[in-house]
């Protein structure tokens, strides 16, 4: 299954549709649970304004975090988050706005925290149940049991009593800390399976082979790279994601091009200008090789429709993921040690 949804040239990732599907079903299902409560209304607006706050604070950290970058680049707040810091600030923040509005409109602590938890235990089930039928992952589908399992007591058995709440958050806490230290968070590899995939661009491919000449005149092939985890980006000057992450890209490669990682910016020079191209380096201080695509052959390779687009390939010629959209720093981060 593809990781995104092609709406015309717009790619849509599959991620946030079970996301969304996810919310609302856990939405309409604690509605019901509710509904015989006469504070259901202010209960679930209070929650849904809880949800709503940890997204924004989690959006616009990205300009606590990052502010040289932000004022350099506004549009980025468009395209980037602050990351896992972000979502630990949104969760505080949260957290004090449920306690300070929970006490304001005279609502019982203990009855908010466990709608609360009710309403995340559904939506965890759920999302990790699209995930694991999606994919048949062996992990996520014991998440997706654990919450269904919790649900359903919380659901039937489970009062507003706030005890109960926390011993409910104290279990998820323990369940996914044995999780991250148990050999279900992360999948071993057949060597001989990895050595025997064809050539093609879908995760578990080998990447197709192309020779390109960097604005320096130099050549550069992909398969000369082996050894190397490469992200092969997909970009052109007049794209505004694609001047929204290259500050991104930079910045990463300044702190790990001494590792084995290498950054290709293929331009697709046939919808471009080599002298726009020239220009764009300069103004934006690339430090990776730029590659020309003059005739659009490895666009056309690679299948891109909508830039910028990112193939990430691991040191054995492989390609493990495929991005659609501009990448930050924390992105790659995590792109490189998946595939490293």
């Amino acid at each position: 299954m593809e990781n995104y949804l092609s709406i015309g040239s717009f790619p849509v990732k599959m991620v946030w549709l079970a996301i969304l599907g996810a919310a609302l079903i856990a939405y309409g299902l604690l509605g019901l649970k509710l509904r015989k409560e006469p504070d259901k209304k202010d209960l679930l607006d209070v929650l849904s304004n809880g949800v709503v706050l940890c997204w924004f604070v989690w959006k616009i950290s990205y300009a606590v975090l990052h502010p040289i970058l932000t004022v350099k680049q506004p549009f980025n707040l468009l395209y980037f988050s602050g990351g896992e810091t972000g979502l630990v600030l949104g969760i505080i923040a949260t957290l004090l706005y449920l306690l300070r509005t929970s006490g304001k409109c005279e609502l019982d602590r203990g009855r908010v925290f466990y709608a609360g938890i009710l309403g995340l235990t559904l939506f965890f089930t759920f999302y990790y149940g699209a995930q694991y039928i999606s994919a048949s992952l062996l992990a996520d589908g014991l998440i997706s049991l654990f919450f269904a399992l919790l649900s359903i007591y919380l659901y039937t058995l489970g009062s507003f009593e706030l005890r109960k709440t926390v011993l409910s958050m104290l279990v998820t806490a323990l369940f996914f800390s044995a999780l991250t230290n148990s050999p279900l968070g992360g999948k071993k590899e057949d060597a001989k399976a990895v050595a025997a995939v064809a050539s093609g661009i879908k995760p578990g491919n080998r990447a197709p082979d192309f020779e390109l000449q960097t604005i320096e005149g130099d050549t550069i092939k992909l398969s000369d790279l082996r050894g190397k985890v490469v992200f092969v980006n997909l970009w052109a000057t007049w794209c505004p994601p694609c001047r929204a992450e290259m500050p991104e890209m930079v910045r990463y490669y300044k702190d790990h091009s001494s590792k084995d990682i290498e950054v290709l910016a293929v331009n697709l020079t046939d919808s471009d200008s080599e002298k726009e191209v020239k220009k764009f380096a300069q103004d934006f201080n690339l430090n990776f090789p730029i590659l020309l695509d003059p005739e659009g052959k490895v666009g056309d390779t690679y299948k891109t429709v909508t830039i910028p687009t990112t193939f990430i390939i691991d040191k054995k010629g492989i390609i493990k993921q495929k991005h659609i959209g501009p990448m930050s720093y924390e992105m790659m981060e995590d792109f490189y040690q998946a595939a490293k």
